[in-house]
């Protein structure tokens, strides 16, 4: 993969990151991306109507890097639509999915989740994640808190999470995220490529920190994994392949 300045005209890969008032980690963030290794990249970031310092963060970040804001309407999103806009702007060959509250711990971390599209047979990764919220003050310390099972490199595995992941856009216009789907559009996109015959990996070098009780929310996990419970049982009953609902036009659904 080639390096270039952050400022590449013709970016290999962009990093859409989905953000809602994230001001306590999108500047932790952007400053880990100035760090990557790998550098021919841009940022294009989807604001839900933040109405903290996240998007003034943000303009500051955009002296260093190649960084485009896309702001969406009260009431329009969802996490399929956010992402299908953010990558019909994008001009990477790649896609990479991030929220504003994750946090790469390696300047490797880029480099190493692009290494596996050597393999054209891949379609997408994504990783496993880390939500002590102690991981963004003390990176070296969070890393101590990944279980043996999230070093763990899975092949032709559904479980894609856009917490972290990386598709090849080329995939993605002929299968955009539904956006029929409340949740779990990573999970459905994911199913589609293995339907279609290519592989979707998890590779632990792509590993994050994502924490909401850093942000100080408090989510009802039990309650949520029971939806996508639910949701993931009538994913897996649909009959593939097929096509999904944007409602992007985009050049190339097929």
């Amino acid at each position: 993969m080639p390096k270039t300045s952050l400022k590449s005209k013709k970016p290999l890969v962009s990093i859409i990151i989905q953000t809602k008032n994230e001001q306590r980690t999108i500047g932790k963030l952007l400053k880990v991306l100035t760090e990557q290794t790998f550098k021919n990249f841009e940022i294009v970031v989807v604001d839900d109507n933040s109405t903290d310092k996240t998007l003034e963060i943000v303009n500051i970040f955009s002296k260093k890097l190649p960084i485009k804001i896309l702001k969406i309407k009260p009431g329009e999103f969802s996490y399929s639509y956010v992402l299908n806009l953010g990558a019909s702007k994008a001009k990477g060959k790649y896609l990479c999915s991030l929220v504003g509250h994750s946090l790469p711990f390696s300047k490797t971390w880029l480099a190493d989740g692009l290494s596996n599209f050597k393999d054209p047979k891949i379609a997408g990764i994504s990783a496993y994640y880390n939500e002590i919220p102690i991981s963004y003050i003390f990176p070296k310390i969070g890393k101590l808190f990944f279980r043996p099972s999230d070093k763990k490199r899975l092949n032709f595995n559904p479980g894609m999470t856009n917490t972290c992941s990386i598709i090849r856009k080329d995939l993605w216009e002929k299968y955009p995220f539904d956006e029929k789907l409340p949740e779990c559009e990573d999970y459905d996109w994911a199913c589609e490529m293995l339907a279609r015959g290519y592989n979707v990996v998890k590779d632990p070098r792509f590993n994050i920190f994502h924490s909401h009780l850093y942000l100080g929310q408090r989510i009802n996990w039990f309650a949520r994994k029971k939806r996508w419970k639910l949701l993931i049982s009538k994913i897996n009953k649909r009959k593939r392949p097929r096509e999904s609902y944007t409602r992007l036009k985009l050049k190339s659904k097929v």
